[in-house]
């Protein structure tokens, strides 16, 4: 296998890997809103599940124009070598068509040659004709000697009268023959020009046959030059949704990482006596924030629904509806609000005994940083700002900073998220 394909599938492996390890870290803040994880994009939004399909789109037509190009290839490589025989093949039959018409230039040049040589020799016949009726037409030997003089003048007079006749015997065979010649001349002119119109037929087939294979080979390499195209685009498309995928997971640990730093903050200030927080949670422990709503999605390790990689969810999704009252899960004080990023409006409330309370993607908040809460009231309202998919309250419960699973306060058991 060529290195430039082992190159690409190497990049389209580590492609895939890279945006699905993205993607799924990015995920674990903010899964979806719906009990059937292979039904929807689990903690992803809208915009972020719509451009990982356009991310697996474009790797599968990168794929798809890798598998393509050596067909491509080598259709080109067949049309072109057909365009050079058939050019080839016209190349031997325009030669042809120039003998053929050569010969035919010199048969009509012979036969206008023996045209000419019959037309003399009628000529010359003729004059001969004409003479000889001039003398009073044919002359005995009988009449030769009663015109001589003496035997001597007989003699002569005979061997004129009779080269006159073999001179016009000879004209006569010239003719003939020059008949002759002339007839079968036109007949091989004849043969010559049929071969000269083969020859011209046969050419014109090999032109046509040359312009299919000059269209052949021009629709293979507009092939290659379409997916060359396309295999460029979907890498390009791949890379650039890579640093967009690997921008946002940066964001969501930036933003995790704040936030556990305002829980190990709040707990710190809250053990020293500063906050006036409650040291220890009330006997009754947390309430659940969203009354009557039930657990959407608990902590724990999630895989992504196309690239199967593996993620760390940290905090409890609740099934509620929008604009529903979140509730305060034990007396505090707030210590953060913020809106943006992956957990849209959150706030953030210390409670005492290093426990702090989170609240994501609220549509409202109806609290203050540094105002004290009790157990019970009403902080803010569900909504689906930040990274989420629909409506509902993402809920975690950190100890000094750490994590940890929050049903632990509802019947489960306590302890670190174990991912």
């Amino acid at each position: 296998m060529p290195s430039s394909s082992r190159s690409d599938r190497r990049g389209v492996r580590i492609a895939a890997a890279t945006l699905a390890l993205g993607v799924a870290a990015g995920m674990a803040a903010f899964p979806a809103h719906s009990d059937d994880i292979n039904e929807q994009v689990a903690d992803a939004s809208d915009d972020l599940a719509r451009a990982d399909a356009k991310v697996d789109a474009a790797l599968k037509q990168l794929e798809n124009a890798r598998e393509q190009l050596p067909q491509a290839r080598q259709e080109l490589a067949a049309a072109q070598s057909e365009l050079t025989q058939a050019q080839q093949r016209k190349s031997a039959a325009d030669v042809k068509v120039a003998e053929a018409i050569a010969k035919v230039a010199k048969a009509k040049q012979e036969i206008a040659e023996t045209e000419q040589q019959i037309a003399y020799l009628e000529q010359r016949i003729g004059r001969m004709a004409r003479e000889v009726y001039q003398q009073g037409g044919q002359i005995s030997e009988v009449e030769i000697l009663l015109d001589s003089s003496d035997p001597g003048d007989f003699a002569a007079r005979l061997e004129a009268l009779r080269s006159i006749a073999q001179d016009n015997n000879d004209t006569m065979t010239d003719l003939d023959d020059a008949k002759a010649q002339l007839q079968t001349r036109l007949a091989g002119l004849r043969i010559l020009e049929e071969k000269a119109e083969e020859a011209q037929a046969e050419a014109q087939q090999e032109v046509e046959k040359a312009a299919a294979a000059k269209a052949r080979a021009d629709a293979a390499k507009a092939k290659i030059d379409e997916l060359v195209a396309a295999r460029s685009s979907a890498l390009r498309d791949a890379r650039e949704r890579k640093s967009e995928v690997r921008k946002q997971y940066n964001q969501l640990k930036a933003e995790q990482a704040r936030i556990a730093a305002i829980a190990r903050a709040a707990a710190a200030k809250a053990a020293s006596g500063q906050s006036g927080v409650p040291v220890n949670i009330g006997p009754g422990g947390l309430a659940w924030p969203a009354p009557g709503a039930p657990v959407s999605g608990n902590v724990g390790p999630r895989i992504h629904p196309v690239y199967g990689y593996r993620s760390c969810h940290t905090g409890t999704d609740i099934g509620a509806g929008g604009g529903s009252p979140i509730l305060a899960a034990e007396d505090g004080v707030v210590v953060s609000i913020q809106n943006g990023g992956p957990y849209g409006l959150h706030t953030l409330i210390q409670h005492g005994s290093g426990i702090s309370t989170m609240y994501a993607h609220q549509s409202s908040t109806s609290v203050s940083v540094g105002q004290k809460v009790k157990k019970g009231q009403v902080i803010g309202q569900v909504g689906s700002t930040g990274w989420s998919t629909g409506p509902h309250l993402h809920f975690e419960v950190h100890v000094n900073g750490t994590p940890y699973d929050p049903m632990g306060w509802f019947g489960g058991t306590k302890g670190p998220v174990g991912c």
